[in-house]
């Protein structure tokens, strides 16, 4: 015999996304309930971003005799840690009433979801489940000898080497953190530039530090199959060579996690997403879908946006406009890039003139004071004199990024943001060093 109960949104997923939409409900009224089949916290919390994060964070401004102290450290509270993390977030939730299901659950329709031997009711689901890493034929996925990112954030069992495949931002800040710890590091990447769909001075820094951690990176060529021997794994390249390693870190492929009973809802899916229109509704008028499943942009802070957004129309039917081009975004490596807008190879391939002004952390009087040597922001500029991107690499940019789109969004022109005051001294004011530069560079383009 089922139970029922009844609520007024029900969140399907526990990531980032679906934790800020049940918090922002229930804190707006509504009775609310989340549903996670496995941890809580998802990739962005849980098993990726957040603890790579960390890991970084405790190499930043150590001197090189600390990192073995450091890294024993790690490994003996790890485990502590991810689960104080996971406590932190079962208790914010609880804190808020917010009811948590664990389970695989299934829809039975628009309006009711089954999990065990409830069936909940509701006037609003959110699915917010996610991406899963995916196997492809010749590479399949193990989690022991070929994993994921949730057995690479496992410190308790780590490898002596690691192949990585796929040199995107989650294959390279991996890089980083196994360099960093004493691992030995191969980064394989098809294309030819890493972190690609970035401007080649913002990845020459990221590069040339993994290089100085002895990170060796094959650039320009695939894998084409991967085999387990005798406490190796071979990887076997595009051009007929093989590289060898303890494990393979497989970054290059996820796969949606689509729930279960989708089929009977009028939800449409392509072979990787939820289909979704503007305002991420779903074709039921009460089904949205948000963060990676609907394959807008996999980054978890779209994802919270998404989820925010979505809220605010239930609660208040305010419409769900987000501008996506003005998203901040980062790579969380020694230095860590950061920005918002465009980047130089956009608007070269819109044969759009633009104007640039490169300004050194190092040459702030901040800089100098905290004696910074490595670092610099870019700012780019249209003929209007109106930001048209802000990027920069540097030691904790990510922390000074974030609400720079709505400069860009509100088109800002260099003398409205030189009119205002910016702390001195502070690294911020490198920013400003850039705006004053670009108003009398040459235009590009």
């Amino acid at each position: 015999m089922y139970k029922v109960k009844k609520y007024d949104v029900v969140v399907i997923g526990g990531g980032i996304g679906g934790y800020y939409s049940a918090r922002v409900l229930r804190n707006g009224g509504k009775v609310v309930a989340l549903i996670e089949k496995d941890k809580l916290g998802g990739i962005a919390l849980r098993w990726g971003a957040l603890p790579v994060k960390k890991i970084l964070d405790s190499f930043k401004g150590i001197k090189k005799e600390q990192i073995k102290e450091i890294r024993e450290n790690l490994i003996t509270k790890w485990d502590d840690d991810l689960k104080k993390l996971e406590k932190k977030i079962i208790n914010n939730l609880l804190d808020d009433e917010i009811d948590i299901y664990y389970g695989d659950g299934e829809f039975i329709d628009s309006k009711r979801f089954k999990i065990g031997s409830q069936i909940i009711e509701t006037d609003y689901f959110i699915v917010a489940t996610g991406t899963k890493p995916a196997s492809i034929k010749d590479i399949p996925i193990d989690g022991v000898n070929i994993i994921t990112h949730k057995e690479a954030i496992d410190l308790t069992n780590i490898p002596k080497s690691i192949i990585i495949l796929g040199g995107n931002v989650e294959g390279i800040e991996f890089a980083a953190l196994y360099a960093k710890i004493g691992v030995d590091v191969i980064v394989i990447e098809k294309e030819e530039s890493i972190l690609l769909g970035n401007d080649e001075d913002l990845v020459f820094p990221i590069e040339e530090n993994l290089k100085s951690l002895n990170v060796k990176i094959i650039k320009g060529i695939g894998a084409r199959k991967a085999e387990i021997g005798k406490n190796r794994v071979n990887v076997l390249l595009d051009d007929g060579s093989i590289v060898s390693a303890e494990k393979a870190l497989v970054t290059f492929m996820r796969t949606p996690n689509f729930p279960k009973g989708i089929e009977n809802t009028k939800i449409k899916t392509s072979k990787d997403r939820i289909i979704v229109r503007e305002d991420l509704l779903t074709d039921e008028e009460n089904i949205f879908a948000i963060g990676d499943i609907n394959g807008i942009l996999g980054m978890a802070h779209v994802a919270i946006q998404q989820g925010i957004k979505v809220s605010d129309y239930i609660l208040r039917d305010i419409p769900v406009d987000i501008s996506y081009e003005v998203l901040p975004r980062a790579v969380f490596t020694f230095p860590e890039m950061a920005g918002v807008g465009k980047q130089e190879w956009e608007l070269k391939k819109d044969n759009t003139p633009y104007k640039l002004g490169i300004a050194y952390f190092k040459d702030s009087w901040r800089g100098w004071a905290k004696n910074i040597e490595e670092g610099f922001v870019k700012t780019i500029i249209g003929l209007d004199n109106k930001i048209l991107g802000i990027w920069m690499v540097g030691e904790n940019v990510s922390e000074y990024i974030g609400l720079m789109g709505q400069l860009i969004k509100e088109e800002r022109t260099v003398d409205e943001i030189l009119s205002n005051l910016i702390i001195h001294p502070s690294l911020t004011e490198t920013i400003l060093e850039a705006l004053l530069q670009s108003k009398n560079e040459k235009v590009i383009g």
